[in-house]
């Protein structure tokens, strides 16, 4: 889904791990615009509804506090499948949704007694409400109980799931959010007991009614204890079921997995093509649960496996070699197994610092683009013999069209990349020039079409990204006749780099997979080094036209770029210094270099 609510998508706050299971296979996903929709209006909604139930507590106006009552309900029970970044705000902050839920039973409450509906009436309300709340309560320990023993679960990306995740994500999807029937429950309690005709009911009906909700709500708890104990007995199955499968199939490799939240759309999707490319068989082993539902589809297994035990059973006797796309602290389990080749690939080649990590020592091998990468290790202090390199060039970039395209009107691509986590990987020009830069484009070279892709996880540090992009999208939406926010087509960065006549970005690893292209690259410097400092600072980008944060030059280095283009014949040296020439190109090397590791000791010797 797209962004919502107050944070981005990427930004949102963390919740249980089997609630992103549930989520991962969650069925009838809301259209965007009603996600968007309830983004921002969920908490006006919510203070709203609650405000008017309070005022018809105190002016004992039944049928306005049952209206206040359904419409913060109505928006609870919409926001469970939206996601958005404000309920899991206050589910961070220990107000999740059944505590909100009592709250507004608790004003519901008061509305009864002081509206006239009689002490029988409402003490059977309030009976009701434990009880849904007692069934609603359990089932959050329910789901902690059945994840606590759940096997390695497979996974299919953007597919039917396989019937032991299914049943998992149902069970624990119970314990997300509102539950549409004990709100219907205490609903129909509710409106009986506020009705205008309350004094015409006998006062043993109010106690059927009130009984009949209980047992409605005992109901639905037992029957939901029941499923997650019918899963339970199932789990030792499905593993050893799982587990001989995969033996049949015997992977030679793992990718290990293991990142940020939902950081898999771009780390792990980029690299699935070339794994599934590969002629050996391999798997993916998935750590956390926000990973899954970013994924691509693959033909490469996917195991969701949350614990250490997971991933040892997972490490089967056919495994040689385990893959590595970025620096984690978990993955120091797979890393002490020492009859697995580790290989770092990383997720990109840039001059970002953290394309220098001196984590790099503790891997066995590391495979790069080209020679620009090895030079980087070296430039940062980190010295490691060449034998534990492997240049296999860029497999993503493999497919790019090369030399200028004959497409009328050319199309200009600006691709700002992720703000960075510290001061040394502040590289991104959303925020700083961004929105003046577009601006500027759309009024002064109208033979150009702007295309914009934002980095995903844009916003999750600096909110001042988010109200650029919300600018840039505007002024292109409006604009129209070729211009494009890229995400309203849903392009993937291939798509776009392919597309695209001229680069716009920043010091990332975008720029050096456009490379391939040969066309001109546009870098931006949002810190206005000067021209020998930055070439100094980010080696790779020597081949590139260099943009201030003043916009200073703009109109020629346009001008040149799409011109006589007095960089091109350096960027073509530059392609070969950052991305290699592999024999065969790169996926024939990153299979090669796959199959050396699998080898056999004595087939390697020989």
């Amino acid at each position: 889904m797209k962004r919502g609510g107050a944070i981005g998508n990427l930004g949102r706050a963390p919740v249980p791990e089997w609630e992103e299971v549930a989520r991962a296979a969650w069925p009838g996903r809301l259209p965007v615009p009603l996600v968007a929709l309830l983004g921002r209006a969920y908490l006006p909604l919510l203070a709203t509804s609650l405000a008017l139930l309070v005022v018809a507590a105190w002016t004992g106006l039944p049928w306005l506090g049952l209206a206040a009552w359904a419409l913060g309900v109505a928006t609870e029970w919409l926001a469970t499948p939206a996601d958005t970044g404000t309920v899991r705000l206050l589910d961070l902050v220990g107000m999740r949704a059944p505590l909100r839920g009592l709250l507004r039973s608790l004003v519901a409450a008061a509305l009864v007694f002081v509206s006239g509906a009689g002490a029988t009436a409402g003490l059977g309300y309030v009976t009701v409400v434990l009880f849904v709340h007692l069934a609603w309560t359990a089932q959050p320990i329910l789901a902690t109980w059945l994840s606590r023993s759940a096997p390695p679960l497979r996974f299919a990306p953007g597919g039917p799931q396989p019937r032991p995740f299914a049943a998992h994500a149902r069970s624990y999807a119970r314990a997300v959010g509102t539950p549409g029937v004990l709100a219907a429950i205490e609903f129909v309690v509710l409106a009986k007991t506020l009705a205008v005709a309350d004094d015409l009911l006998s006062v043993p009906l109010d106690l059927v009614i009130a009984a009949a909700a209980v047992a409605a709500a005992l109901g639905y708890l037992a029957w939901t204890a029941l499923q997650a104990l019918a899963v339970h007995r199932n789990q030792r199955g499905w593993g050893e079921e799982l587990l001989a499968d995969l033996t049949r199939t015997a992977p030679s490799y793992l990718v290990y997995v293991s990142l940020g939240a939902r950081q898999s759309k771009y780390i792990v999707n980029q690299w699935l093509p070339a794994l599934d490319a590969l002629p050996r068989t391999g798997l993916l082993v998935v750590r956390e649960a926000s990973q899954l539902t970013p994924l691509a589809a693959t033909a490469t297994p996917v195991v969701y496996a949350p614990t250490n035990r997971d991933v040892e059973r997972l490490t089967l006797p056919s495994v040689r070699v385990a893959f590595y796309l970025a620096y984690g602290e978990r993955n120091t389990t797979l890393l002490r197994e020492p009859r697995l080749k580790h290989v770092m690939l990383a997720h990109g080649d840039s001059d970002k610092a953290t394309s220098a990590n001196a984590l790099i020592r503790v891997f066995d091998e590391t495979w790069v683009a080209g020679q620009a990468a090895i030079d980087r290790f070296h430039t940062a202090g980190i010295d490691m013999p060449a034998s534990r390199f492997a240049v296999i060039g860029r497999p993503q970039a493999a497919g790019l069209p090369v030399g200028p395209s004959t497409w009328t009107p050319k199309v200009l691509l600006y691709a700002p990349t992720f703000e960075g986590y510290y001061a040394n990987t502040t590289h991104s020009s959303l925020d700083v020039l961004g929105v003046e830069l577009v601006r500027r484009l759309l009024a002064g070279h109208p033979e150009l079409r702007v295309w914009f892709r934002p980095h995903p996880a844009s916003g999750v540090n600096r909110p001042s990204m988010l109200a650029a992009i919300a600018d840039i999208e505007a002024m292109l939406r409006d604009a129209g006749d070729g211009n494009l926010v890229v995400a309203d087509r849903s392009l993937d960065l291939t798509e776009c780099l392919a597309a695209a006549d001229v680069l716009v970005s920043d010091v990332s690893s975008v720029i050096s997979d456009y490379l391939f292209t040969e066309r001109p690259v546009i870098v931006c410097d949002p810190d206005g080094l000067p021209p020998d400092a930055f070439v100094a600072a980010y080696p790779s980008q020597a081949s590139s036209y260099l943009l201030g944060p003043d916009l200073a030059g703009l109109d020629t280095i346009i001008e040149q770029a799409l011109g006589d283009d007095p960089l091109r014949d350096a960027r073509i040296a530059m392609k070969k210094h950052v991305l290699g020439d592999p024999v065969g190109g790169p996926q024939r090397a990153f299979a090669a270099n796959l199959e050396r590791l699998c080898a056999e000791p004595g087939e390697r010797a020989g």
